[in-house]
């Protein structure tokens, strides 16, 4: 087994936690960074004040170049009125940055390193800040390149608070509190996975598009007609033809220079989150 340890910058952002404060000091703290080329996993412990403090860890299919020179990690202590922020999240009002934990994680390669990695990766955060109730609206929310954030929680729990998602793309990470709608956050679910698929469609050959597209509109159809366990058994049949995919059929690279789409992983996460949301209605 191989393991390596760095001291890795995290930058702070101290911007304080009432609503009206703006202070823009700044300073970095040194963080262990372990990395597990041939687990291809990564962990970090985190402190940022005396009352917000994480751990963290990334857990990799396959990765190459997964060095401690190729990683960056900043977490940043937010103001809860940043509008930076605030005009990143899927609805101001009902999707909240929570004062006891307001982070913001960004994880970014080095664009000019050789790192890349296949399918999706799980991420996990675990933070004695929060605690853990059941019907919680915690979630886990991911952003690329500054993009609007979306929730790609797949499982929390207790010990203090644990949530862990999935991925195939790098960018921010934030834990906010979502108090929209059940079916709203379940429709803008489908729609993410409706519109990678779309999206991705120039990739695909023919054939495995109209069988994504058509795996894809099986749980539209079960979900539409409110048939909750038809639309899970589609949606386990769609993650099993993803999973069972080698990066043949869907494309699943994605590398530090930003510059492949890494359709399996992202199709992963947005079933599997959308699994998670139906699961827990």
């Amino acid at each position: 087994m191989y393991a390596s340890k760095t001291l890795l910058k995290v930058a702070v952002l101290l911007l304080g936690f009432s609503l009206s404060s703006y202070s823009t000091s700044a300073h970095a703290v040194e963080v262990p960074l372990t990395i597990n080329a041939q687990q291809n996993s990564l962990n970090a412990s985190v402190e940022l004040s005396a009352l917000v403090s994480f751990d963290i860890s990334v857990q990799f299919e396959n990765a190459v170049g997964l060095t401690p020179q190729n990683m960056t990690l900043e977490a940043h202590l937010l103001n809860l009125a940043d509008p930076d922020i605030l005009h990143r999240l899927p609805n101001s009002l009902l999707t909240t940055i929570p004062q006891a934990f307001p982070v913001l994680i960004s994880i970014s390669p080095d664009p000019a390193k050789g790192f890349a990695f296949s399918g999706a990766y799980t991420i996990e955060i675990y933070t004695k800040s929060l605690h853990y109730t059941e019907g919680t609206p915690l979630r886990l929310f991911h952003s690329h390149n500054n993009g609007t954030f979306a929730d790609i929680t797949t499982m929390t729990g207790s010990g203090s608070y644990r949530v862990r998602g999935n991925g195939g793309q790098f960018s921010d990470f934030i834990v906010l509190a979502d108090l929209r709608d059940t079916n709203t956050i379940i429709q803008s679910k489908l729609a993410r996975l409706q519109n990678i698929a779309n999206n991705s469609q120039s990739l695909l050959a023919a054939g495995a598009y109209q069988v994504l597209s058509d795996a894809i509109d099986n749980v539209s159809i079960a979900m539409n007609s409110s048939n909750k366990g038809q639309a899970l058994s589609a949606l386990e049949h769609l993650i099993h033809l993803l999973e069972a995919d080698n990066g043949t059929i869907y494309p699943d690279v994605w590398r530090s220079s930003n510059d492949l789409n890494n359709v399996r992983g992202n199709l992963i996460s947005a079933a599997t989150t959308l699994r998670f949301s139906l699961r827990i209605e």
